[in-house]
């Protein structure tokens, strides 16, 4: 299996999803979850490639939840000024 087949098979499993009910969070949990279980059988270098793919999830996830709560603030600024 290559990395265009791991695609298509994203694709595929996208494709069967529907609406999505888990948040980015959740999914970010999971992923760590998944780490955690099966932490003693990856090599050291597969284990630091996962755990660098949910260290850019995490950012990801943080810096557009910082985004909104700087925006959820401007909003309320925004309203709370008279005048605007």
């Amino acid at each position: 299996m290559n990395q265009g087949d791991v695609i298509a098979l994203f694709k595929q499993e996208a494709a069967t999803l529907g609406r999505i009910e888990a948040s980015q969070s959740d999914i970010i949990l999971k992923l760590a979850q998944l780490i955690a279980d099966v932490n003693r059988k990856l090599s050291p270098a597969d284990l630091k490639r996962l755990l660098y793919i949910g260290a850019v999830m995490y950012q990801e996830a943080s810096s557009q939840f910082e985004a909104r709560k700087d925006m959820d603030s401007l909003m309320k600024i925004s309203v709370d000024t008279p005048g605007s």
